[in-house]
């Protein structure tokens, strides 16, 4: 088991040693005691498999995940946190959560979030991947910032389950068992959150799945001119208004994705020499354009030449040398 502590340090540098353990064990974070002198932490931290289990025991602080520190990150995990002793409030995603003893909250490190405690307080963390999580809870984010509770339903034997283990692993613990553990502590852990938020995950995920189908059928039928938001609403027998709700949340609308998809189709073939005999016209009627002066509009907007600049210049680049 680690064990990394602000013990001996003194003053200021306590609150930097102490950035720099959480940013060793979990992620990097920000922490601003509400006394700077008077600030303790510790933190003991051992592997079950795939996932690791932290305790935290630290002074009163303010601990912000700023969209800097996700944004810069290159790993991302998930922590589950349980609370062992304290009151503690948990903001992420536009969600708060207050926890009392026994009670539990999912964050996640791509996004920012805040932990706040006023007294001393002692809280347990899962930390787990994306793939191992997602596995097992297919919308995760629909948990992120909600409270647990640690006294009702499955939530309350998953509190209780998470508190015996790390009593049990501070003593010692084979390791072919503590990777059973680790899983067995996973699968509860979705267990409990589908019980908690089901309805809400089983939305997400049927409207995930159906946005893949979507966007198979749009890749299938990208060469199509007739391929439109109603087109591909009627041909999933749902409304437009409901197809644009579906992607509502996506970084890109139906109609621009199929854009941006036979764009890059066409760019494709404006650079391969077997294509060369074909004229642009026919190449962007091939995928779906009927309009040249629309195509070439939306190619130098994408690209910032115009499609006949761009395969002029491929063609140049793929010359054989003399």
């Amino acid at each position: 088991m680690l064990h990394l502590s602000t013990k001996d340090f003194a003053g200021a540098s306590k609150v930097t040693r102490w950035n720099d353990i959480v940013a060793e064990v979990f992620t990097p974070l920000e922490t601003k005691p509400f006394s700077p002198e008077e600030f303790e932490g510790a933190v003991d931290s051992v592997q079950l498999g795939d996932i690791y289990l932290a305790n935290v025991i630290a002074s009163p602080a303010v601990v912000t995940r700023t969209a800097r520190h996700a944004a810069s990150s290159r790993e991302r995990h998930y922590f589950f946190h349980l609370q062992l002793e304290g009151d503690i409030r948990v903001a992420q995603d536009g969600r708060e959560a207050f926890l009392k003893q026994g009670d539990m909250v999912l964050c996640d490190s791509a996004l920012p979030y805040t932990l706040e405690y006023e007294t001393n307080a002692s809280t347990l963390v899962m930390i787990a991947s994306p793939n191992d999580v997602k596995r097992r809870l297919p919308a995760p984010e629909i948990a992120l910032g909600q409270r647990l509770s640690g006294s009702d339903g499955l939530s309350a034997t998953l509190s209780g389950m998470l508190s015996s283990v790390w009593h049990q692993v501070k003593n010692g613990m084979d390791t072919e068992i503590g990777e059973r553990v680790g899983n067995n502590l996973l699968d509860m852990f979705a267990t409990s959150c589908m019980e908690a938020f089901g309805s809400r995950i089983a939305d997400s995920a049927v409207a995930s799945a159906r946005r893949s189908h979507i966007r198979c059928y749009i890749e299938s039928n990208l060469k199509d001119p007739e391929l439109t938001v109603a087109s591909i609403a009627a041909a999933f027998r749902i409304s437009p208004r409901y197809l644009h709700m579906l992607f509502a949340e996506e970084d890109e609308t139906i109609s621009g994705f199929i854009r941006r998809r036979r764009l890059e189709e066409c760019k494709k073939r404006l650079a391969d020499p077997m294509w060369r005999h074909r004229s642009i016209t026919e190449l962007a009627y091939a995928w779906g354009f009927n309009n040249t002066t629309h195509f070439a509009r939306v190619f130098r907007e994408r690209y910032g030449v115009s499609p006949r600049e761009y395969r002029n210049a491929s063609i140049a680049d793929k010359q054989p040398l003399h």
